[in-house]
C-alpha cells in the first residue's frame, strides 16, 4: 500500500482529519487536537506510508507551531501562516486554511483566494501523479490569477506561481517570508 488519499478511503479520511485538526489547532494555538488526532492513528507499520504520512505532518506542525509562537502576532500573520504551510509543502492544509477567510470573503478579494487554493489543490494532485486533473485545476487558476493577482499580498509572488502553473511543473515555488518579517 502506498499513502494515496484519492485512491484509498483510509488514507483520505487520515488526511481530512489531520489536515482539519491541524487547521483548528493552529486557529486556536492549542496543538492538543491535533496530537490527539495523531495519537490516535496507531500503525502496525511503523515504516509503512500511513506512518510515514503522520510523522511526516507531526514534524511540519511542529515547525510551523514553534515559528509561529515565536514571532508572536505580526501583520498579514494569516498570511503568514499560509506561505509557511505552502512551503512545507502542506498543501491539503493551506486549502483548509485559506478555506475558512474564502467563506466570508467577497468580490475580488473572494476570487483571487480562490486562486490560491486552487494551486493548492494542484500541487496536492501532482503530489500524487495526477497530472490530468491537475491541468484543468491548473486552468481555473490561472484565469483568476490573471483576473485578480494585483490584490494577492506580496509575499506571494503570484509571477511565479503563474509560471509553474503554466508549465505544470511539479516542483512548486517557494516563497521568502524572512526578508519581511522573520
Amino acid at each position: 500500500m502506498i499513502f494515496d488519499p484519492f485512491e484509498n478511503r483510509t488514507c483520505r479520511d487520515i488526511r481530512n482529519n489531520l489536515g482539519h485538526d491541524f487547521v483548528k489547532a493552529i486557529q486556536t494555538k492549542d496543538p492538543g487536537p491535533f496530537k490527539k488526532n495523531i495519537a490516535s492513528y496507531p500503525s502496525r507499520q511503523p515504516n509503512g506510508p500511513v506512518a510515514t504520512y503522520i510523522r511526516h505532518r507531526t514534524d511540519c506542525f511542529e515547525t510551523i507551531f514553534d515559528q509561529i509562537i515565536s514571532h508572536g502576532n505580526q501583520p498579514d500573520g494569516d498570511i503568514i501562516i499560509s506561505i509557511l504551510l505552502w512551503n512545507l509543502e502542506l498543501f491539503f492544509e493551506f486549502h483548509e486554511w485559506l478555506e475558512t477567510e474564502w467563506l466570508s470573503a467577497h468580490g475580488a478579494w473572494k476570487n483571487a483566494l480562490q486562486a490560491l487554493i486552487l494551486s493548492a489543490i494542484v500541487y496536492e494532485l501532482l503530489t500524487y501523479g495526477r497530472r490530468l486533473p491537475a491541468e484543468k485545476v491548473a486552468a481555473k487558476a490561472l484565469l483568476l490569477f490573471k483576473q485578480h493577482k494585483g490584490i494577492i499580498p506580496d509575499l506571494f509572488d503570484t509571477n511565479l506561481l503563474i509560471l509553474k502553473l503554466t508549465e505544470l511543473d511539479p516542483v512548486p515555488p517557494k516563497f521568502n517570508i524572512k526578508q519581511h518579517y522573520f
